[in-house]
């Protein structure tokens, strides 16, 4: 009788022990995830925030067709890139990092045309460089907390169509301005 007591007595240490491991297991594996962007410094998260926000302001300013703001953003988004120190991307996305390397000055070189353009027609040009290059960018950054939509104007350019970024779902064309206004489509959303 002893001896089946005490065997008793093992099994249940031996179970209560096995369900104590696997709560323990269920705990860690219910946590919270991370973001799916990576975990960058706090400085370059608000440096990149800043850089997108100073996007949008460009894109903003050709939705209103407005020359004196368009020339206002890219100037702000030109030093914005300036100041953009991406080898961080480096630390989480070696590759990734190649393809975007020198995309920074690229861009600011792009901006600096665009600045010396009259017609507005020209600086759109430029503005569609400028969208593609960013896209790029924020496919590999992967801007923390971000969403991000991917639109494009099937008949910008004569029917090429162009891309542009923009931070809300809604259509506000940056290649026809008023005159086609809601043209285009989001064809991706990259959330972060």
């Amino acid at each position: 009788m002893k001896k089946t007591l005490l065997i008793l007595s093992v099994i249940f240490l031996a179970v209560a022990c096995k369900n104590k491991e696997d709560k323990t297991e269920e705990t860690t594996t219910t946590e919270p995830k991370a973001a799916a962007g990576y975990a960058y410094s706090e400085t370059f998260n608000q440096s990149m925030n800043n850089v997108l926000n100073a996007y949008y302001s460009l894109k903003d300013a050709f939705v209103a067709s407005d020359t004196v703001k368009v020339n206002a953003a890219g100037a702000a988004l030109k030093s914005l890139l300036d100041s953009l120190k991406l080898d961080e991307v480096q630390k989480f996305d070696t590759l990734g990092f190649s393809s975007i390397n020198g995309r920074a000055g690229d861009v600011a070189a792009e901006l600096s045309g665009m600045l010396g353009e009259k017609e507005l027609e020209k600086k759109r040009e430029s503005f569609e460089m400028v969208s593609n290059a960013f896209y790029d960018m924020v496919r590999v950054i992967k801007p923390t907390g971000a969403t991000i939509y991917y639109q494009y104007c099937p008949m910008a350019f004569n029917d090429k169509g162009a891309y542009w970024l923009s931070n809300a779902d809604s259509i506000m064309n940056p290649y026809f301005g008023k005159k086609m206004l809601t043209c285009g489509e989001v064809k991706e959303t990259l959330k972060f």
